[in-house]
């Protein structure tokens, strides 16, 4: 799919009489293969725990998609003691891309990924992980740890049946059978153990996840995934034509995790065909969390994602803020994804006139977001802390996806408040003051 580029035009006027502002989400999922149904049904009851946590109301409406769209959709509306907000919440279809690395057989899923993963080693990518984040560095050996395991537990498998049976045959039964039967015999115990652990325990340790994961990593940086860059240019044109209509006030552009890279891929895409996109009447927004853009950018073939976020970090008008978390493993946490470089974060005042840095980086604190008791029970729940993002928040806490989402505040308001929705809502549900613009960020 090609895109025109267009020349510079005026602002466009926002929809005449609109007194609710409406807001557009775009949410680019990364490697999930959840269903759209479940995606729904989710979000509608995880708003209402928000509204519950910041005591406004919510109403979810039933899916407005129809198949075959580009886009599972809904619409959301929120209200509070002198505000109202509507929302129209939509999640970027590529899950069928993932459901069909997840088809493939045991024997191709660990070839390719684990040749990926050889890939990443070699290139000196995995130790440029460790560097910038240890947890992301451990994570990246966690394939190479689980099956190791397995291939001890058919290595024990195996050679007890080939010790045992050939025990037997030269104590009781010598010369039965010739010596080889047992070696045989036990070659093909252990392979059977190895592929009957993989298959099992490996997927519910999500262990086929990480390798298709990886595999895809690698050919998208190659840009051998013709599939996942013909859906991204709808993507873009999607944006586009969103942020175009004049019909919202602000349009955010949501990445978790590999989706967070592929956003960065979907703006470069409408930027490229319209470079003023951000400059316009309509807000443009990205928020990128739980992101393993330097899962790309590190590695030495990373160039076009370097290029991307390069892009998005210095667009005029775009707003960008990445969110991370010590708890997650899977983000790089205390790493600027741009400048690919250890960074503080929460660094959001400035010295007055002083142009401010994209994207700005801030803490998700899982540890403040839900229980302790929560926290503890998830601990050991990798996947689990990594979606913490997406989800909503048990406790107030800078960070909460859902005040971001279906919030009255604009986000770049919201983001550059030190405590988040605690800085705007007041216990009763209604706003602190009114933010009408968010010029200042």
């Amino acid at each position: 799919m090609s895109f025109g580029v267009v020349t510079r035009r005026p602002a466009e006027t926002q929809a005449a009489g609109r007194t609710c502002p409406r807001r557009l989400v775009l949410f680019l999922p990364g490697h999930d293969a959840t269903e759209m149904d479940y995606h729904h049904g989710r979000f509608a009851y995880q708003a209402g725990l928000c509204a519950r946590l910041w005591s406004f109301t919510v109403e979810t409406s039933p899916r407005l998609d129809a198949p075959g769209d580009l886009a599972g959709r809904w619409r959301v509306r929120s209200q509070g003691p002198g505000w109202q907000q509507e929302t129209d919440y939509e999640i970027l279809h590529w899950d069928e891309i993932v459901m069909a690395l997840d088809r493939r057989s045991d024997a191709v899923r660990l070839w390719r990924g684990f040749a990926a993963l050889w890939n990443f080693l070699l290139t000196g990518t995995a130790w440029r992980y460790l560097r910038a984040c240890v947890r992301y560095g451990l994570f990246f050996f966690f394939p190479f740890a689980v099956v190791a395991l397995f291939m001890l537990a058919g290595l024990a498998a195996g050679g007890a049946v080939a010790f045992g049976l050939g025990w037997l045959l030269a104590a009781e039964l010598p010369g039965s059978l010739p010596g080889w039967v047992p070696a045989l015999l036990g070659t093909g115990i252990g392979l059977a153990t190895f592929f009957a652990l993989f298959h099992g325990t490996g997927r519910r340790w999500r262990v086929h996840h990480a390798l298709d994961d990886w595999d895809l990593a690698r050919a998208y940086m190659r840009d051998q995934t013709p599939a996942l860059s013909a859906r991204l240019d709808a993507f873009a044109v999607h944006l586009a034509e969103r942020v175009r209509s004049g019909g919202y006030d602000e349009v955010l552009l949501v990445g978790h995790s590999l989706g967070a890279t592929l956003a960065v891929g979907v703006l470069d895409r409408a930027l490229s065909a319209d470079p003023f996109l951000a400059e316009g009447a309509t807000r443009l927004c990205l928020l990128t969390c739980g992101a393993t853009i330097p899962k790309f950018a590190l590695h030495p073939e990373g160039g076009r994602v370097r290029a991307e976020a390069r892009r998005a970090a210095t667009t005029p008008g775009l707003f960008w803020a990445e969110y991370q978390a010590r708890h997650d493993a899977i983000n790089f946490y205390k790493f600027d994804p741009v400048r690919l470089k250890r960074a503080r974060l929460d660094q959001i005042e400035l010295p007055p006139g002083a142009p401010r840095p994209m994207p700005v980086l801030r803490t998700a604190n899982i540890k403040t977001m839900l229980t302790a008791e929560k926290l503890h029970r998830l601990r050991w729940q990798m996947m689990r802390l990594h979606y913490q993002f997406m989800l909503a928040n048990e406790r107030p806490a800078a960070y909460d996806y859902f005040a971001f989402v279906i919030g009255p505040v604009p986000f770049p308001a919201m983001v550059l408040s030190r405590n988040g929705p605690a800085d705007h809502f007041s216990p009763d549900g209604s706003l602190k003051s009114q933010v009408a613009s968010t010029d200042a960020a």
